[in-house]
C-alpha cells in the first residue's frame, strides 16, 4: 500500500483529473460487472466531484473514508490494517472515520492536497477499484504531457 501511495501521485491535478477518475471508474465497473458506487473526489478541502454511479444513492462512508485519509495522511486501507497501533485504534468507533478500504490520498508534487474515495463495494475491492482508475488516470495524463 505504501508502494501505490508513493507512485499513484499527480505532478499537478486540476478538476478535469477527477472527472477523468469518475469515468475510469465507470469503466472498471462496466468491464468487471460490479455494483454500483458512490465517488468523491475532495481538493484542497473544497468537494469538487461527488458521483453516484447508476443504482447507488448516497453513502455516509465517504465523508468518513476522507476524514481517514486526511487526518491519517494514509489510505484508509493502510489505516485497517494498522488499525491496532495508535491513533488508529482510537478511530475504530468513531463515527468520523472509517478503518476500511476506499480512501486514498490525494499528493501533488508530494504534498496532499486531498483525497480520492469510493465506498460499495467489499471495502477491500472498494481500494482495488479506486487505484484501477486511478493507474488508469494518472497514465493518460503521462501521455498528455509526453507530446
Amino acid at each position: 500500500m505504501i508502494r501505490q501511495e508513493q507512485q499513484l501521485r499527480f505532478l499537478s491535478f486540476k478538476n478535469a483529473e477527477a472527472l477523468a477518475f469518475a469515468r475510469a471508474v465507470e469503466d472498471v465497473i462496466a468491464l468487471k460487472n460490479l455494483k454500483p458506487v458512490a465517488v468523491r473526489v475532495v481538493f484542497d478541502d473544497v468537494t469538487i466531484l461527488d458521483y453516484r454511479t447508476t443504482g447507488r444513492t448516497s453513502s455516509g462512508w465517504l465523508t468518513r473514508k476522507v476524514h481517514t485519509v486526511l487526518e491519517s495522511e494514509h489510505s484508509s486501507l493502510y489505516t485497517f490494517f494498522h488499525s491496532q497501533e495508535t491513533p488508529f485504534s482510537q478511530w475504530k468507533d468513531s463515527d468520523e472515520y472509517a478503518i476500511c478500504g476506499g480512501g486514498f490520498p490525494l499528493y501533488v508534487n508530494n504534498t496532499l492536497r486531498g483525497v480520492f474515495a469510493v465506498s460499495g463495494l467489499d471495502h477491500e475491492e472498494d481500494h482495488l477499484l479506486l487505484v484501477t482508475a486511478l493507474e488508469k488516470v494518472l497514465e493518460q495524463s503521462q501521455k498528455k504531457t509526453s507530446f
